[in-house]
């Protein structure tokens, strides 16, 4: 069986990247990317709708993102579907699907 897993958005972020460590020293930052979509509706009406994306990055990509992104900063996100698994401190499972970014072009 065949498989693809890429994805490629373009969007603005809605806040300034934070980076952080992790244990072994590897540089994480976590974009979040408002991708705006204008459409018509049965009745002819204009309408505009936002999905926001988390979006995950590593490396010396996600150092360059916090130097140089900036809120409302346009980018274009080439990556893949990851599923985060976890357990909450009450013990429910909780998932959420991200972009794991393989790489982030700063469009301005």
């Amino acid at each position: 069986m065949v498989a693809l897993n890429k994805v490629y958005i373009a969007g603005r972020l809605t806040r300034k990247p934070e980076l952080r460590k992790t244990p072994n020293g590897m540089s994480v930052t976590d974009l979040l990317v408002a991708l705006n979509r204008e459409f018509v509706t049965l009745n002819g009406e204009r309408q505009q709708e936002v999905c926001f994306v988390d979006v995950v990055v590593w490396g010396k990509q996600a150092e360059m993102c916090a130097k140089v992104l900036d809120c409302s900063s346009p980018v274009l996100i080439e990556g893949r579907l990851q599923l985060d698994v976890w357990y909450s401190r009450e013990g429910e499972k909780r998932c959420k699907l991200r972009v794991a970014a393989e790489r982030v072009q700063f469009l301005e």
